[in-house]
């Protein structure tokens, strides 16, 4: 049987961290890069900006309406649900305790 060891939090997050940190750096990079150079062609950093911004916002709409719609509805209904429970629970250990508090008056 092999002994299977859970590496610490640290190893496992510093990795993640460092991929999300270098991944953000190469879309900010790529985004600026884009605006300069269309801003050779539109002759104006503002419009080229305008341009970018405008097919981001589409594109995460597009994105949103796709497929994160879905998830996001799905994770609502959970945690309604999580919220119905925890809700249901408290009411159970109240009622505990205030039948044990009128057992011991």
């Amino acid at each position: 049987m092999e002994n299977h060891r859970i590496p610490p939090p640290r190893r496992v997050l510093t990795p993640i961290i460092a991929y999300l940190a270098c991944g953000i750096t190469a879309l900010v990079l790529f985004v600026a890069s884009l605006i300069s150079w269309l801003a050779e062609y539109v002759y104006s950093e503002a419009c080229a900006a305008l341009i970018v911004g405008l097919a981001f916002a589409l594109l995460s709409l597009a994105i949103y309406f796709v497929s994160a719609r879905r998830s996001i509805e799905h994770l609502k209904e959970h945690i309604e649900t999580i919220y119905d429970v925890a809700f249901t629970a408290r009411a159970g250990y109240q009622r505990i305790v205030n039948f044990i508090s009128s057992l011991l008056r």
